[in-house]
């Protein structure tokens, strides 16, 4: 499994630096782009899109890490991998999540045909799903410790703490993105058109980061459920 992380990691790194050469080249200053028109938002766009590179990086190292302590779950004075039974509620979380998604991609669908009212309904909705998401994960974490039957040296159960946690933690930091572009939504004079076009953008990346973040936490569950 060695090789497998070490795949996993180069693929990050390569991702990465490729968007990074992208970023240098400055697009959004390329000459024939108009003040004030769409392509003035790329910079944003690729900024986001290297972070995401970053943080699948970092996801893959978690992943590689996981399977090999998986795969050498018995003796070498480690302690031996125990099967976690993983919640129920986490399939609910899971399509709380789905939802989610489901609510910001519908509010970016309603920006790009200016109806800001339906958009700021989906936004908060996509919000409050979110929270109640992590609220199901937490709730997964003390239904899982009540049992009594794990503790932080079982290794699959240390993961199961880690892995929705990392993932959590990126999930925190996008509501607050999320929570800032809701307030300029409900604030928006849809007069202005070059307001109202940022705020498409920020519509828009929110939407890719929250898709990024579902598609992340499917490989995860999956993962977890492999246990």
């Amino acid at each position: 499994m060695m090789i497998a992380l070490v795949i996993a990691m180069l693929t990050g790194i390569t991702i990465w630096w490729l968007l990074v050469q992208r970023l240098k080249t400055k697009p959004w200053t390329e000459q024939g782009v108009i003040p004030g028109s769409q392509d003035t938002m790329t910079a944003p766009r690729t900024g986001l899109f290297v972070f995401l590179a970053m943080v699948s990086s970092l996801f893959l190292v978690f992943v590689g890490a996981y399977i090999m302590r998986k795969d050498h779950g018995h003796g070498g004075g480690m302690h031996e991998w125990v099967p976690v039974d993983d919640p129920s509620v986490l399939w609910l979380n899971t399509a709380v999540l789905v939802l989610a998604s489901v609510a910001m991609q519908y509010a970016r669908g309603r920006m790009a045909h200016d109806r800001v009212a339906p958009a700021r309904i989906a936004f908060a909705i996509a919000g409050v799903l979110s929270i109640l998401f992590l609220v199901g994960q937490v709730s997964a974490w003390v239904s899982l410790s009540a049992t009594g039957l794990y503790t932080v040296a079982t290794p699959a159960y240390s993961f199961f703490i880690l892995l929705p946690a990392v993932h959590g933690l990126h999930l925190v930091g996008g509501l607050v993105v999320l929570a800032r572009a809701t307030t300029r939504l409900w604030r928006v004079d849809t007069a202005n058109v070059v307001a109202l076009e940022r705020l498409r953008m920020s519509v828009s990346l929110c939407t890719t980061y929250w898709h990024f973040l579902l598609l992340v936490w499917i490989g995860l569950f999956w993962l977890l459920l492999s246990t």
